[in-house]
């Protein structure tokens, strides 16, 4: 991140870059029956920049390529929005709890363990419906640190 920062730095006024990472288990029932289970990982770099102005952004999922993250947002630069903002700089913020460490512990099995129990309460009210369910776990982290030195997790 520190890198793209300082590419960013030297073609634009401001810069702030985001790190992305998130694991999604998702757990499917259709029919009455566990239809589908996956998980799935993924990353991303964002990068906003203000040059002459206006605002440009880019993403990229290849971590490593920094020049073309940085190209990619000079370029939408030039079509933005204007930047009636300053980015913020270093800040102390209070701490908010919004993860359960629980939730990383939830397994699979729990999961589909919880879609036949729903599914099996529902057809003990109502014997003939066919139902639909599902559980899902996600765990999303978020890293953003800026040209004024702002930073946050």
């Amino acid at each position: 991140m520190e890198q793209i920062l300082a590419q960013a730095k030297k073609v634009a006024e401001e810069v702030e870059v985001f790190m992305v990472s998130s694991e999604q288990t998702p757990v499917q029932f259709e029919a009455n029956r566990l239809k589908h289970i996956q998980s799935k990982q993924s990353s991303y770099v964002a990068l906003r920049i203000i040059r002459g102005g206006k605002m440009g952004y880019a993403t990229t999922t290849e971590l490593g390529d920094s020049q073309n993250l940085v190209n990619a947002a000079v370029e939408t630069a030039q079509f933005g929005m204007i930047a009636k903002f300053e980015l913020p700089s270093l800040t102390l913020y209070p701490e908010i709890e919004v993860f359960d460490p629980k939730v990383e512990s939830v397994s699979i099995e729990e999961m589909i363990k919880l879609g036949e129990e729903l599914i099996a309460m529902v057809r003990g009210h109502t014997p003939g419906i066919v139902c639909e369910a599902g559980a899902s776990k996600g765990i999303i982290s978020v890293h953003i640190i800026n040209s004024r030195g702002g930073q946050a997790d």
